[in-house]
């Protein structure tokens, strides 16, 4: 058993403890040693940087991205103060919330939640 954050950073910074057991599921969905699930050694610290790096690219770690997240997700808690406690479906809701992060995080732009530009958006991931 670890205890410490220091002695559990440290030790997963070890290579020797650092694979992943391949199993008959994964070898079978993902495949040998692609992508970052199945991989392990020299191949998941390429995955991991490359992966790492292109987050790093889209704002992931920045305040901005939280900022983004965090005002989408007051939008979705104002909509349903103002549902006066009937009941909701929320699917539709949580994925329009959802999609206007990840669309402003890629584009810079964001929608209102009835928007037909993001409706029409969403109509097209549901089909």
């Amino acid at each position: 058993m670890l205890h410490g954050s220091k002695l559990i950073r440290d030790t997963f910074n070890e290579a020797a403890i650092s694979g992943r057991k391949p199993t008959e599921a994964t070898s079978f969905l993902l495949g040998d040693e692609f992508g970052i699930l199945q991989a392990s050694g020299d191949v998941w610290l390429e995955q991991r940087r490359f992966g790492m790096r292109t987050l790093r690219d889209f704002g992931f770690g920045r305040a901005s991205m939280e900022e983004m997240i965090l005002e989408e997700a007051q939008e979705l808690c104002d909509w349903l103060k103002n549902q006066g406690g009937a009941p909701v479906e929320l699917n539709r809701r949580l994925s329009l919330a959802v999609v206007n992060s990840l669309w402003r995080i890629l584009t810079g732009e964001r929608y209102d939640h009835d928007d037909k530009a993001l409706l029409d958006i969403m109509d097209n991931l549901e089909r």
